[in-house]
Parts: structure tokens; sequence; C-alpha cells
């Protein structure tokens, strides 16, 4: 499986956790990071820490084993080394169903964009810890030691070098997050927009020229869309009406990225949004239960702020707590944004327009989720020591969630659609990789 001197993110190389970066560089940017001198040691260590909980990295936990650190020098004993990589996603591949593949040459040309996108989306969470950089103290994210951006002379060895927080968990996607947790994630959010807009994040041109939602869509077409929601028919005879309704809806959203330029269209500031909020990315302490951190940043976007909390709603709650409990989140991430700002500069948006928002917002929102639940969830029930009651249990975890999502796609649909809404859903030059006919109005909600 390993290939030496390969020049591609889609196979394993002979670095860290088969990645491009090596321990080498690792300990010439932690010296540099850290102003000190001292060594890694001959007994360091990698563990694989990220298998199951994304697509776009690999996560290595380091142990380090210093050697020739000075008297008072406070060095990690630990830390989390991010490195971009499709490996991940090359093992969802391998365990997706039969039905549910494409041709050779169609995987080859979604691989290839697929490398490209890592690399903008890895560049793009960097410069998102670098504007953090200067509040990130404040704020529930893992302190960051260096950032190693992919360029012209750096093609393959993109990383990002974390504290590592000790005795904290996530969640899976087949696993549930309290009411309570998730209001605290509510809360951070609120916090996080309002520091960023203290700190000018209207005026990051590099996240208003992001749209991370038309390069999403562009690694498939509808057909492929519609063979990603059909097999779920099969699972569970509850799941047929849901499905097919949606799958009616499905050309109308494919393309969209309603989400990208709401804001604008709407009339409110953009805030950061990190684009990838779902249950695996927000860590918490294993102990009290409550949230330490929000991670990967690598879809972070303009955008309105209803659009994280719906994805770490969607990941993280069962249908019945998502629905129930909905608008109580909302008002703690806006009662959070109100405190942050304390009157010194305006805030986005109302209350009254974040529930218009998250109302125009919850389909597009979760025809990006939905089609990645299930690939994520076939990923986690591969161990051997997974009893087939266990895994039985996970699956209706997570056929609950994407049920609740295709019913409401359908139904807040319906809603939108009785307002009256004049909103344009796709980029001007979004174009499938297939011959396909779109919708005649683009997409246009009237």
């Amino acid at each position: 499986f390993r290939k030496k001197n390969t020049m591609s993110l889609q196979s394993a190389a002979e670095g860290i956790l088969e990645t491009h970066v090596t321990w080498g560089d690792v300990e010439e940017r932690l010296q540099k990071s850290l102003k000190t001198k001292a060594k890694l040691g001959a007994n360091k260590a990698v563990v694989h820490i990220g298998e199951g909980n994304g697509f776009l990295s690999r996560i290595g936990l380091i142990t380090c084993d210093w050697e020739g650190a000075e008297a008072g020098e406070h060095l990690p004993e630990k830390f989390a080394l991010k490195m971009a990589s499709c490996m991940a996603a090359k093992a969802m591949e391998a365990v997706t169903p039969e039905e549910m593949k494409q041709p050779a040459e169609v995987m080859k040309a979604m691989w290839d964009f697929f490398e490209v996108f890592l690399r903008e989306t890895h560049n793009a969470e960097v410069q998102v810890y670098e504007f953090l950089r200067p509040f990130s103290d404040k704020l529930a994210v893992p302190r960051c030691f260096y950032t190693v951006p992919f360029s012209d002379e750096n093609k393959l060895a993109g990383s990002i070098a974390l504290e590592y927080l000790d005795k904290t968990r996530i969640s899976h996607i087949y696993q549930t997050l309290s009411v309570e947790q998730v209001k605290q994630v509510a809360r951070e959010l609120g916090k996080m927009q309002g520091l960023a807009a203290l700190n000018g994040v209207g005026e990051e041109k590099w996240l208003s020229e992001r749209d991370v939602y038309t390069g999403f869509w562009k690694n498939f077409t509808p057909e492929v869309l519609l063979q990603m929601f059909t097999p779920l028919k099969d699972l569970d005879p509850s799941m047929v009406e849901c499905v097919e309704a949606m799958c009616e809806l499905a050309p109308k959203y494919f393309g969209s990225n309603l989400a990208i330029t709401l804001h604008e269209q709407y009339g409110v500031p953009p805030v950061l949004v990190n684009g990838d909020l779902w249950s695996a990315n927000v860590l918490i302490d294993s102990e009290t239960g409550k949230v330490r951190a929000l991670i990967d940043w690598q879809l972070a976007h303009h955008g309105t702020g209803v659009e994280d909390l719906l994805r770490i709603c969607f990941s993280g709650l069962s249908c019945n707590d998502r629905r129930a409990h909905m608008h109580e989140l909302l008002d703690a991430m806006y009662d959070s944004l109100e405190e942050t700002l304390a009157g010194a500069v305006p805030a986005p948006y109302t209350r009254q327009q974040m529930m218009e928002l998250y109302e125009i917002v919850l389909p597009h929102a979760g025809f990006f989720f939905a089609p990645v639940a299930m690939p994520l969830f076939q990923t986690t029930i591969l161990a051997a020591d997974v009893s087939d009651e266990e895994k039985e249990l996970r699956k209706q975890v997570v056929l609950d969630k994407v049920r609740g999502i295709c019913e409401d796609i359908v139904s807040f649909h319906a809603k939108n659609e009785t307002k009256g809404l004049d909103y344009t859903w796709r980029a001007p030059d979004f174009a499938p990789n297939m011959t396909y006919q779109m919708p005649e109005n683009n997409g246009v909600s009237k």
C-alpha cells in the first residue's frame, strides 16, 4: 500500500501516519514556535486519534520526549498534529455500498477535484487560526502552536499543530448529545460571532470569497445525490415516505449555495461560520460533560449565525430533542452574542431576523449534511468488537436523525414556499459535471 516518492494526497506516503509530514519538519517548526532548542527525543510517538471522525485529514496525538530543555521551560508533553490527507476519505469510499459507487472514470475525476478542494480547505483553516489568534484565549478553541499552509513550494505537507486537550471526547454520529451540551455550543457560537465582529470579521475578504457549498456540490451530480439517498428506503420502512418526498426536491436544491449568500440577499452583515460543526468537531470534557473546544475550521466562511447551530443540532441531537428545543437554543446563541458585543457595535441581526434566517436556511443546510451522514455512519460500524446488537442500536440512532432531517427539509421547504421568498440559490457559474436539465428558474424560490 505504501508508495515511495508519491506526489499525491490520495496515496499513502512515508511520513507521519502515512502523510507527507516528516518528524524533522515538525520538530523544527515546534522549536521555532516554542522558542526552544530542545528536541522531540528518541522516544517520541504518534497515535492516530481521528479514525472515523471526518474525511479531510489525519490527526495524530504526538507524545514528546523532550531532550535538551533548559531549566524553567514549559514544553507540552503532548500535542495534536492535524495533517491534510485524502486517506480518511479513501477509507470511507472502501465501505461505500456497491449500489452507491460510481464508475471508475467518474471517481477519478471526483478524487482529482477533491485533492484541489482539500488543499484549499486546509489553507482556509490556517487563515482562521491566524485570524482567531489575537482573541483565541477568550474562545473555546485549542491553542495553535504553528500552521503550515500549502503553497507552490509545499504541495503535499500541509499541517496544523494544536494544543492537546486531555480527558476530552467527541460524540459520534451514532451517539447523542444532551440539550444542555448543545446549549453550551450555542453560547460559544454566539460568543465567537461577537468576538469576530469586534475584530472586523466582515473585512476579511478571503472569507467572503469562499463558497464551500458550491465546492461541495461539484463533487456530485443530481443522479449521484439521489443514489446516496434512495438506499435509505431499504434500511427501514419508516424511511420510505420521507426519503421519496425529499428526493422530489433534490433537483431543486442540488447546487444550492444559499447559506453562503443569504446574508447579502437578506441584508445583514456576515458572521464567522465554522461550516463543519457537527458533533465530532466538538470536544467534550469526559468527566464534567462540559464543552471544551470547537475544532475543524476547514469549511469556514462568511454567512449567518444559524448555520453552525443547525449542523450541531442535526448531528448531535435526537430528532425529538432538536425539534422541541430549537428555539431555546437559538435564543441561547443570541443572548451570548449580545453579551459579548456589550453594545460596542450593533448585532449583525435581530432576534426576529435570526428566527427567519433559521427557517430559510434549514432545508439547504439539511441537504448539505444528510448525504454525508450515512457514509460517516458506515465507517463507525466496522470494528470487530462491535456486536450485531450494538450495530443495530447505532443504526437506529442515525436513522432517527436522518429521518428527522428529511422530514424537516420537506416541511420547511413548503413553509418557505408560502412566504413568497425570492432568493438566488446557485452560484452564477455553477455547472455539474454531466449533462442534466436544471430547473428553469435556476433554483430561485418565488
